[in-house]
């Protein structure tokens, strides 16, 4: 009798201890197999200290920099939120929590989030970010030799700096004023270096400490009654959370409250000197796509990523009659003083095209900008029809922009003739100056500026000849109706004989001629084709590509897009960051510089990307140093 109830104990839990284990089956396959999922579809865990502005900055730019790397939300990519509500204690069962769900990887976000994570989360890879000082709460002993399961970005402010722009904005200053939660690891550091670098300017830092959020506005009543002179707040999570009730203490008093996170000078600090937080979640995003992709986090080292950002919080200098630096004021972010009117005019629909328009906006939203509020952005396609681009251009001219932004250079031709009322700033022109809009990149028309997208004819060929030794003869369609094409085409000629190359181009000027052009070149047996950017070409390369795999001949190009329809490579100008640029264009151009005044830009170096599929198919290989130089 003994026996049997032992020997049925024994049965129940090894029945229990196989349902856990089969239920527990696709959790544990996740967290080994980081490769694409078998769905195609993403679920990411983001955990949080509770919500505020810098979160949701580095948020916007996580999603933005996912969507440019292919992962879009609610489209091929989920978010799993949760916070603490700005209590630590709460942060240990938000993770496990988290990493007892179906996601795919976790991205915990501040100092006390990402200590807790890392003695909570067993089960999933982490990529952290938003925060100082991660060494502090056990990520690793370096940024080399850190946890197997995680890696991260770390953002350490500008304390030196902060404390620079205080002295000389203040110089009577001698008693700065700070609070910070004392338990948070990140606080401590940041302090401490402040404290030092204090020191050595001859002034005294005055510290309060607290808790938790409700002990904020006592401890800054008791603080200011110290003989404080200016109040600085670093990033401290317990501070940000109660920071209407430090932002009452300052302005009761008239304190100067300087912080290290920009988006609060919209909450009631008179400046900022810190992390452009937008732009370290956008850098996040390429770790995260990593790891996703099959990267093992022990093997991606954690770097220190910061975009120092100045604000002032001009609306309250000026009541108190307060005036900065210029030294500073000449790095602020650049608020608007209206809502700004833009216009966004394309020729025709094409992957260039839309990566434009995403760097405009994205751009936009890099300076906190929002839309609707602090701008509006109508945007017009004439879908490659000269005589819906007239009609574009006519309604254009009957509305009062405050700047047009235009992209390829039949648009910009067009509109540089016609729009005389706003300023203009191209994108996506080849070679400006062989259209037409001026003399050179600094003597040009009045009214426009922008940025040229002239191709690396010689940076592809170089490619092509280290990849296929021996190549001779390439191929390529052009369109005689573009300007912009015509003069790649010569430029790429004569980059093809300088190399001893043969490039046979033949012309087309519709969808159809595409087709013909491209059977043509195959015909001639050509050994490769390179083919050049323009708004025809652009639209249908699906058809020149299935030429090259229809006749066994690799497809190189300049669009980086090609490369999800089957190129091989693709040395290719960034459209996206074009559309960035074009955005520095306009500010300062909104800032009161005349357009005349500011000289075409050259887009920067090229980035190579590689199709290893393509590779496999013609049988070739591109030389692992283009990959080392583009990760």
């Amino acid at each position: 009798m003994v026996l049997r109830k032992i020997f049925t104990a024994l049965f129940a839990l090894l029945l229990t201890a196989g349902i856990l284990l089969v239920s527990d089956l696709d959790n544990r396959q996740h967290s080994k197999d980081t490769g694409i999922r078998k769905d195609g579809h993403y679920r990411i865990g983001i955990t949080y200290f509770g919500p505020d502005a810098s979160f949701d900055m580095v948020v916007d730019g996580l999603l933005h920099g996912l969507a440019d790397l292919g992962y879009v939300k609610d489209k091929n990519l989920s978010l799993v939120m949760a916070h603490a509500n700005g209590e630590i204690s709460n942060l240990p069962l938000i993770h496990l929590n988290m990493d007892n769900s179906d996601v795919d990887l976790i991205i915990p976000t501040s100092t006390p989030g990402i200590a807790s994570a890392v003695t909570t989360v067993k089960k999933h890879p982490m990529v952290f970010t938003m925060t100082y000082t991660p060494l502090a709460v056990g990520v690793g002993k370096s940024f080399t030799d850190h946890l197997p399961n995680l890696t991260g970005l770390a953002s350490f402010p500008p304390v030196e700096k902060t404390f620079d722009f205080i002295c000389e904005s203040f110089p009577g200053a001698k008693r700065i004023g700070t609070l910070y939660n004392s338990s948070e690891a990140n606080s401590r550091k940041v302090v401490e270096v402040a404290r030092a670098y204090a020191e050595s300017l001859g002034i005294e830092l005055v510290e309060t400490t607290v808790v938790n959020t409700s002990e904020v506005y006592q401890a800054m009543e008791s603080l200011a009654q110290r003989n404080v002179d200016a109040v600085w707040i670093t990033g401290d999570n317990t501070a940000l959370q109660a920071f209407h009730a430090v932002v009452k203490v300052c302005n009761a008093r008239e304190l100067p409250l300087v912080v290290n996170d920009v988006e609060y000078t919209e909450q009631g600090a008179l400046a900022a000197v810190g992390i452009g937080w937008y732009q370290t979640g956008y850098r996040t995003a390429d770790y995260v796509a990593r790891v996703l992709e099959g990267a093992n986090p022990a093997d991606i080292p954690i770097i220190n990523y910061v975009e120092e950002a100045v604000a002032i919080n001009r609306e309250l200098a000026a009541q108190r009659s307060i005036v900065f630096p210029e030294k500073y004021t000449a790095q602020e972010t650049f608020k608007p003083k209206k809502q700004y009117r833009f216009a966004m005019v394309h020729y025709v629909d094409s992957p260039n095209s839309e990566d434009v328009e995403d760097g405009i906006r994205d751009g936009l939203s890099a300076l906190n900008w929002v839309e609707d509020v602090d701008f509006t952005l109508q945007s017009f396609n004439a879908q490659g029809d000269i005589s819906t681009m007239n009609s574009i251009c006519d309604a254009v001219m009957g509305k009062p922009w405050d700047l047009v932004f235009v992209s390829s250079t039949p648009t910009t031709q067009l509109l540089a003739k016609k729009v005389t009322h706003a300023p203009v700033v191209f994108t996506a022109v080849g070679d400006p100056v062989a259209a037409g809009l001026g003399n050179s990149f600094e003597d040009h028309l009045p009214n426009i500026t922008g940025i040229s997208t002239l191709s690396d004819f010689d940076g592809l060929l170089l490619l092509l000849q280290e990849t296929m030794p021996g190549v001779k003869t390439i191929g390529t369609v052009f369109t005689p109706g573009e300007i912009n094409s015509v003069a790649y085409n010569t430029r790429f000629q004569a980059a093809a004989r300088a190399r001893g190359m043969k490039l046979i181009s033949m012309p087309a000027n519709s969808v159809t001629e595409v087709s013909d052009a491209a059977l043509s070149l195959a015909a001639q047996r050509i050994d490769a084709f390179t083919q050049i950017s323009d708004n025809l070409t652009a639209t249908c390369s699906s058809t020149i590509i299935k030429t090259a795999y229809d006749n066994h001949i690799p497809y190189f190009g300049f669009i980086s897009s090609q490369i999800n329809q089957g190129a091989v490579a693709c040395f290719s100008r960034d459209y996206y960051r074009c559309g960035v640029e074009a955005v520095d264009l306009a500010v300062e151009i909104l800032q009161g510089k005349d357009p005349a005044e500011i000289p075409y830009r050259m887009m920067g170096k090229s980035k190579v990307s590689v199709n290893e599929e393509a590779e496999r198919y013609f049988e070739v290989k591109i030389p692992e140093h283009y990959l080392k130089e583009n990760p």
